[in-house]
């Protein structure tokens, strides 16, 4: 017996709105300061943009039964601090997050477990 399988090429995605150019399932933090709580469920995007103080971020409602990818964009953070909370860095410690003026860091995270483990990664510094 013999299993063939055929892709399937998308053309659009509905889900993540591709085509139209939507940003409703992006959560922006702008001007932030103290805790920020981000639910990966509202957008598997989030800015923190020019935070007014130190900001420790947490993440809550990580869907459990499956695994989870989202990002989270640091921007423009000047002399302000910005850790995250319960998450296991690549290489052992947090990266650097740039702090020049209308410059991003683009961090990623998977958690396998519902966010019960949250793995994270700088993925552009700096840019």
């Amino acid at each position: 017996m013999a299993i063939t399988s055929t892709p399937q090429v998308l053309s659009q995605s509905v889900d993540a709105f591709i085509n139209a150019g939507n940003t409703s399932r992006v959560q922006s933090f702008t001007g932030s300061t103290g805790a920020v709580s981000i639910n990966p469920t509202n957008g598997v995007f989030s800015r923190i943009i020019s935070p007014s103080g130190s900001v420790t971020v947490s993440f809550t409602g990580v869907p459990s039964g499956y695994a989870n990818q989202w990002f989270v964009e640091v921007n423009n953070k000047l002399a302000q601090t910005v850790t995250f909370s319960g998450v296991t860095w690549d290489g052992g410690s947090a990266p650097t997050i740039t702090s020049t003026a209308s410059k991003m860091t683009l961090l990623s995270f998977y958690s396998p477990d519902g966010g019960t483990t949250i793995y994270g990664k700088a993925v552009i510094a700096n840019a």
